[in-house]
């Protein structure tokens, strides 16, 4: 009978190891996420880049360098500092948008996994409680059994 209730335990346990593939993918899903947080503040880093290099303003370390070297930024090499950043804008949309795609994709699949988990956990847990019970009925019977045999030979003393 130990065995039986061994193998109870066992199928039990498959639930545990379940939960610990469940706490894998939410740390997946932040990892997504958190990539695609990165994203967005590199695709709003650089539009705060072209509205600098569009207004004329400098960074503190171009300021520092026009006034030590004397240079000032040419109309020329404004407009092509301008399309330098409206291309790695456009590339940073797009790393966005994949990331954003990633995540939504890997959300629904992860939800759909779930969802068929708990569909089956409700039947296997029904089917695992019922077999133990069973085997907990069984194993009363034959107890029963067992005292009534050892009464019948205390009576026949």
């Amino acid at each position: 009978m130990l065995e039986e209730e061994e193998q109870f335990a066992d199928q039990i346990k498959e639930y545990l190891y379940f939960a610990d593939s469940l706490r894998t993918v939410c740390k997946k899903h932040e990892l997504l996420q958190y990539e695609l947080e990165k994203a967005e503040d590199h695709l709003a880093l650089k539009g705060q880049e072209i509205e600098r290099v569009i207004q004329g303003k400098t960074s503190w370390i171009g300021g520092l360098k026009s006034k030590v070297f004397g240079s000032v930024e040419t109309p020329e090499e404004k407009a092509a500092r301008v399309k330098q950043l409206e291309e790695e804008i456009a590339e940073a949309e797009k790393a966005v948008e994949a990331a954003s795609r990633t995540v939504w994709e890997f959300s629904q699949q992860a939800m759909k996994d779930i969802e068929r988990f708990k569909e089956q956990k409700t039947k296997d847990i029904k089917d695992i409680l019922t077999s133990y019970v069973e085997m907990q009925i069984k194993l009363c019977k034959k107890g029963i059994q067992i005292w009534g045999n050892a009464k019948g030979s205390f009576e026949k003393m």
